[in-house]
């Protein structure tokens, strides 16, 4: 997709605009020594709220200048870390009532003051209630589109701004209004898109840790901090401020549009930046904090709720990609001749919407759909074969090295079926164009002015829709398609392993020892991937849950190096025997490799009984590796580091839920080792 001139944008996204030394005109900053609680600077405002001019207010505790109950207030703050999220206090001063947030970093206390409205609690109450009776809607829908409708029209409904908007980011940061819900009923910028640009990395960064910014006047005159420079850091950092003054430029671009004032929320469902509710409006719009705090509130509603129903929605595809999938594997399984069963592939081509699917194994190229000739892939797998993520490479568009060496191909979806290169399949697309409205033209997103002998960057002036052909692309790889090529993969790996059992006509012993371990007789990483996936879909369909525990032997890698690997061997051989006593026949357990273990845990119905299960287990585990081992008369202890994630909760992939519980093992490893540790409880 089209963005804006690189030279631009990186100016843009050089501006500090966490640092800019000012606040909006709406309240009050006072920032505080860690110790005293003297003010050491304010904004330059405070004599038209507090009575005080900012000078005189430096040196001043701040408890004896309001009351010594804020002393409690900000030992609070100071016990929870640096930049933790503003803590809350409404208070009474000269007849007057504010809402306090608090909160520390190196530049010492932000305190930020902001009248409360006369009518704060019945105010809070009206705000309960639509809360409430939005629970209730919540409870009803499952559908991305109709939740983001529901929270665009309650809070325009709350803010009184005349247009709501929902705005979504793409792979390359351009963003998309996919719903509008405005006063007048209209659509002026449903459907259109905006240049990255518009919202530079600098913000984007912000946007995750912020996720609430308001600006009541886009004409307000900054209000500038005294002294100007922070006696602890020189420049302050205002990142966790609510009044922190906004960039000139985004003000700008806010009056060319014909916006007075906004109020924008973060959406971040499974904790990334996936888009935003923006709220304009024509007139200037002061909202309180509590109105605030409700919009804030729901938008973290929408972010968990919108995480469930596109999963719910992830799920659905990939119950109908699955059941292709079943069909062709059934066969190609069973088919004595490969070529024969791979022929099913042909009837994938419509459920990945593709032309093409192209496969080499064993040096045999297989090719079923549109032609393409062999060369032009062997020339892709070498573009591509360092861009692999998470086992795959994917794009709408080809890479600029090998543009104009290809017929028809446009996107391509590549996995590597083994660790050589030298087997992959790959998935092709042919180009779609299409048409896409931008609010504006994108190359004049961002314009370059010299004035004096300087260089001033300042946004476009008009938002007129701007219609751009978009050629070279295909349609893009969802995630669906994705999951579902990785699960083809591991049928295509799972029957290789019994082809070559029938190579040396061995089938049944060379299938069992293509899916365990030759020396403990437990399943390996092949079949542990095969079990996980069936484990995941299941819990899919069911709606159930599960675990995975990664265990780290502490202790045997000395025993191995000093009494000889036929004694770690025996040692490896007992535990596998007596570990596999503890579990459900229902359940996995298998040896990754070297001393590394995974059990896989199924069939509970929540988050809770899923922790229990698995602490459960976990305590077994320990519990039955305090029994000392007996080799040729010697005894040796071997202790265990365990590491924990849930499904789905933690991750619903196979690859990344045993990445997940192999770094909660390490965070054992590092604390002391011979315990356990769940993923979702973070790093101590």
């Amino acid at each position: 997709m089209r963005s804006s001139l690189p030279h631009e944008i990186s100016e843009c996204d050089k501006e500090p605009i966490h640092q800019p030394g000012s606040i909006q005109p709406d309240g009050v900053l006072l920032v505080l020594d860690h110790e005293e609680f003297k003010i050491i600077q304010a904004s330059k405002n405070t004599e038209s709220w507090l009575g005080l001019e900012a000078e005189q207010l430096l040196g001043e505790p701040l408890p004896r200048l309001m009351g010594e109950q804020l002393r409690d207030f900000l030992l609070e703050v100071l016990s929870y870390p640096p930049n933790y999220q503003p803590t809350l206090k409404p208070i009474k001063y000269q007849n007057q009532s504010f809402i306090l947030r608090g909160h520390y970093n190196a530049g010492g206390i932000l305190i930020e003051m902001e009248p409360l409205p006369e009518d704060d609690q019945l105010l809070t109450y009206r705000l309960f209630t639509q809360l409430n009776n939005f629970f209730h809607e919540l409870e009803l829908t499952n559908d991305p589109d109709r939740l983001l409708k529901m929270a665009a029209r309650l809070i325009r409904q709350t803010t009184e701004h005349e247009s709501v908007m929902v705005y979504r980011f793409d792979a390359e940061w351009n963003g998309q209004i996919i719903i509008e819900d405005r006063a007048d009923g209209q659509q002026r910028f449903l459907g259109h898109h905006f240049p990255a640009s518009d919202i530079p990395a600098q913000a984007r960064r912000l946007y995750r840790v912020n996720r609430v910014r308001r600006i009541s006047n886009s004409n307000y005159t900054p209000v500038p901090l005294v002294p100007e420079t922070n006696p602890l850091t020189g420049e302050l950092d205002m990142t966790y401020t609510q009044l922190r003054s906004v960039s000139p430029m985004h003000l700008e671009y806010m009056r060319n549009m014909g916006t007075a004032s906004s109020l924008t929320m973060s959406l971040m469902p499974d904790g990334h930046l996936w888009g935003m509710i923006v709220c304009h409006g024509e007139q200037p719009n002061y909202l309180s904090q509590p109105v605030r705090t409700f919009c804030k509130m729901v938008s973290q509603l929408v972010s968990e709720n919108l995480q469930l129903a596109l999963n719910r929605q992830f799920n659905h595809q990939m119950t109908r990609m699955s059941r292709v999938i079943d069909q062709f594997n059934a066969p190609f399984q069973a088919a004595f001749d490969l070529a024969e069963g791979l022929s099913g592939l042909q009837n994938l081509l419509s459920a990945f919407e593709c032309e093409a699917i192209f496969l080499r194994l064993d040096g045999v190229f297989y090719h079923y759909g549109q032609c393409v000739d062999p060369s032009e892939i062997q020339y892709l797998k070498k573009v591509v074969k360092h861009q692999t993520h998470a086992g795959m490479a994917y794009a709408e568009h080809l890479p600029e090295a090998y543009q104009g060496k290809a017929d028809w191909i446009c996107g391509y979806l590549f996995l590597p079926l083994a660790h050589s290169g030298d087997e992959y399949l790959v998935f092709l697309r042919k180009e779609r164009p299409r048409e896409i409205s931008w609010a504006g033209e994108p190359p004049q997103a961002i314009k370059e002015t010299q004035a004096e002998g300087k260089t001033r960057v300042s946004p476009r002036q008009s938002f007129a829709a701007w219609q751009e052909q978009v050629r070279g692309q295909s349609l893009p790889w969802e995630r669906h398609h994705r999951a579902a090529a990785s699960r083809l993969r591991r049928a295509i790996n799972l029957r290789m392993a019994s082809e070559m059992a029938r190579l040396r006509q061995h089938d049944a012993e060379m299938a069992h020892l293509a899916t365990h371990d030759a020396l403990t007789g437990l399943p390996n990483r092949l079949l542990v991937d095969d079990r996980l996936e069936r484990a995941l879909a299941k819990a899919r369909r069911e709606r159930g849950a599960g675990a995975l525990l990664f265990i780290d032997l502490d202790g045997f890698k000395p025993i191995n190096d000093q009494h000889g690997h036929d004694t770690g061997d025996e040692i490896l051989c007992q535990l596998s025997n007596r570990l596999n006593k503890i579990i459900r026949e229902s359940d996995t357990f298998a040896r990754l490799g070297g001393d590394e273990f995974v059990f896989i845990l199924t069939g509970f119905a929540s988050h809770s009984t899923t922790r229990f299960g698995a602490e459960t287990l976990a305590c077994k585990l320990l519990k039955a590796l305090e029994t000392p081992f007996m080799v040729k008369g010697q005894q040796f202890q071997v202790g265990a580091s365990v590491g924990i994630a849930t499904y789905p909760f933690d991750s619903d992939e196979p690859n990344e839920l045993i990445k997940k519980a192999d770094q909660a093992m390490y965070v054992v490893k590092e604390t002391g080792r011979s315990n356990y540790h769940f993923y979702g409880d973070g790093h101590p």
